[in-house]
Order: C-alpha cells, then structure tokens, then sequence
C-alpha cells in the first residue's frame, strides 16, 4: 500500500505558506507533506526536513536545493536550528506512523504481519518492544498498556504477555497479536483488539510522549511573530497535550480570564495585546472528510490543530 499523506491539502494550507519562508516539516516520513509546501515556496524559500528514521529520509528523498535534510530527534529542533537559521515561518508535524515503516513487517509496528518485536522509530536505539517486554515487571507493562493505550483490559493482557514470556512463548508480532486477541473480546469492528496495546508499547519505547511535550514548548520559541503551528495527532493522548498546550498560551486557557461568557473578537484581541503572557492565537481544527476516511482508513483518527504565535 502506497502512503497517503492524511488532511494533506488542509495542513499545508494552514500554513499560509510565504513564498521565500523559511519552514520545518518535522516529521519528514514519505515526504508527501514537504512535496506539496515545496511547490509552494519560491527559489529563496527552504524547508528542513526532519526524521529520526533514516531509512525513511534515503527511500523519500526529493533532491530539491531548497531542502535540507535533518536525521535527528524533533526535540532537539533548537539544538540544530539555532546554528543553522533564525526563526521560521511554519512548523509542521504529522505524529502518526508512516505507511513504509507500518507495511514493513521486519519493523514490528503491524499486529496484521508477522515480523519481530521492534517497534523501534530510531533503529540506532538498542532496545527492541521484545527486549522491553522481557526486562520490565508486570506491573510496569500493566501501567505502559493504561497510561499509552487507554487499554481497559490492561492488568490481564500484562499478566499474559509474562506468562508467555515465562513459557518462550512471545517471539514476534504475530504471537503479542493473537495473545491480546484471545485475552479481550472484540467490540468494536473499526478497531483490531491489538491496537491499543501495539500503540501503548511503541509509544513508551519510543518516548513520544516526552518528545512532543518537549518540542511544543521549543517550537514556540523559533516561530516568528505569525508563524504558524500546525499538527495532526491520531489519538487522544497526543491531541490532549496538544490541545492543553495551545489553550494554555491563548485566552481561551481555563483562568487566564476572569468571564465565563463566550468572547468576541474584539474582547480576544484586547486581551492578546493586554497579556504578554499570551503567545498563541487558537486558529482552527480540522477533522478529516467522510471521503478522506473512505479513501484512506487511516484518516479516521486524526485531528489537525492550528494555532499562531502573537
């Protein structure tokens, strides 16, 4: 299956892409984001180009001078881009696995293919989710399953997995798949029982959740004025820092006004201009189409936030 870049048009649109901006695609994956920003840019414009998966980056390649390619951690944006450029014009991510490290049933991420227990974004990491699995208690598993997941059944898949570890039992995906399956009843026909728990371990392996609250705060210090953040999350605990985030730099942030009452435009303005504190304007969010879903499934679950820095 060929990767199909989700609320493709929508995201860049948001960007109001200047003709020579300077712009960070900080989840390169296949590219299909930074093709379209880059047909947008002028001779002077640049992109750079992000990914902590090389493999990505070297099948993905656009050779194009405007963009410049960056194997690294998007938490450490600052630490390369402050000797490199000042600040941007746009910062876009796109959180969700790619379609090229999904298919590929030698990576770990797919409850569908059978393939060893990896799951590793940064294959220069030592720690497969197999290796993770053996080392840690299953109290920890238990917890990881909750917290990563929101898996109801988290205690029971967790009290499995190390029965099967204990009996040699656990080797490859397909073998976490089918312990999950035959552990929880299926209730729901849009979502593979396994989901939530492949879901929970990668991210735990991979630290997502600390990269992102990390990045946020850091990507508000290299927008310019009226830079543009836009960023599309597929579950519910990457939106919700996302969302918290956003609210907590604009009015709308639960006691940074006194009212109660919905404000207008006016109201807002005055109180950007009035608060220093106030670092964000909350712009919009967009939802994928029926048809979008229809084409590509895995649109289902995405949310795109847009916000501006004031």
């Amino acid at each position: 299956m060929n990767h199909i870049p989700v609320l493709l048009k929508e995201s860049v649109h948001s960007l109001n892409i200047k003709k020579n901006g300077i712009y960070i695609d900080a989840t390169y994956g296949c590219g299909g984001h930074t093709k379209l920003i880059l047909s947008k840019l002028g001779n002077y414009g640049r992109i750079y180009a992000i990914d902590c998966d090389i493999k990505t980056i070297l099948k993905y390649k656009i050779m194009d001078n405007r963009i410049i390619y960056i194997h690294n951690k998007f938490s450490n944006l600052k630490l390369i881009l402050n000797k490199m450029i000042g600040k941007i014009d746009g910062i876009f991510f796109d959180l969700g696995i790619s379609s090229f490290q999904l298919n590929n049933p030698k990576r770990g991420f797919s409850y569908m293919s059978n393939g060893p227990l990896d799951m590793r974004i940064n294959q220069n990491n030592k720690i497969t989710a197999l290796n993770l699995l053996k080392n840690i208690s299953e109290k920890k598993i238990s917890e990881i399953l909750k917290n990563y997941g929101e898996e109801r059944y988290h205690k029971k898949i967790a009290y499995n997995i190390k029965k099967y570890i204990l009996k040699n039992k656990l080797h490859n995906t397909y073998d976490l798949s089918n312990l999950i399956c035959s552990t929880i009843i299926k209730n729901n026909k849009f979502k593979h029982p396994a989901k939530r728990s492949f879901q929970a371990i990668r991210i735990f392996l991979n630290k997502e959740i600390e990269e992102l609250k990390k990045v946020l705060n850091i990507s508000l210090e290299l927008l310019k004025k009226n830079g543009i953040i836009s960023i599309i999350s597929f579950h519910s605990i990457e939106d919700r820092i996302i969302k918290n985030f956003m609210k907590k730099h604009s009015p709308y942030y639960k006691g940074n006004i006194n009212s109660k009452l919905p404000l207008t435009e006016k109201e807002i303005n005055y109180l950007y201009y009035k608060n220093n504190k106030f670092k964000l304007k909350i712009i919009n969010r967009v939802f994928p189409s029926k048809n979008e879903i229809f084409k590509n499934p895995r649109a289902r679950s995405a949310i795109l936030r847009i916000a501006k820095k004031i």
